[in-house]
């Protein structure tokens, strides 16, 4: 059963009739009042309490939208910087792709130096042996001239 009963159409709460056997005790009064009091004070401090709560949630709604931003900030600065990477390796790849290349072309270079260098040797061990060849030669028609010259002076 309802405690408060409502007249008309105003519904305004009106206090329920006291049964005449319960009479009004002042001490239950009183802490019916001490208790509707400490309730009161509950009150007020829940609501304070939501308010601050209220607050807090704000300032976390804030701080939130700022960690966003900065999320979003700090994902497209990675993907510059993974792109800016991706863009260094491809560079560091193609000239390690040209040196080894250019390492390629600068071995057969001096292995056609060496066999260039080989042919000359040969061209020249050749040369000195006809040096050798034609000293001995110039020698030995020196030495017959000479015999020639003597033999041609004896005889006359």
């Amino acid at each position: 059963m309802s405690n408060f009963e409502t007249s008309g159409r105003k519904a305004e709460p009106v206090e329920p009739e006291r049964d005449a056997e319960t009479p009004v005790e002042p001490e239950t009064v009183r802490r019916v009042r001490v208790g509707l009091e400490a309730l009161t004070a509950e009150l007020a401090e829940a609501k304070e309490a939501v308010a601050y709560l209220e607050a807090r949630e704000n300032e976390l709604l804030t701080e939130k939208a700022e960690l966003a931003r900065s999320l979003a900030y700090s994902k497209k600065a990675i993907d510059a910087l993974t792109q800016s990477n991706n863009w260094f390796k491809a560079d560091i790849e193609r000239f390690a792709d040209e040196d080894a290349e250019l390492k390629r072309e600068l071995r057969r270079e001096i292995a056609a130096a060496q066999r260039l260098a080989e042919r000359f040797q040969t061209a020249l061990d050749v040369a000195l042996n006809d040096v050798a060849f034609w000293k001995r030669a110039a020698f030995w028609f020196a030495v017959s001239s000479l015999l020639a010259v003597g033999v041609a002076v004896a005889s006359f």
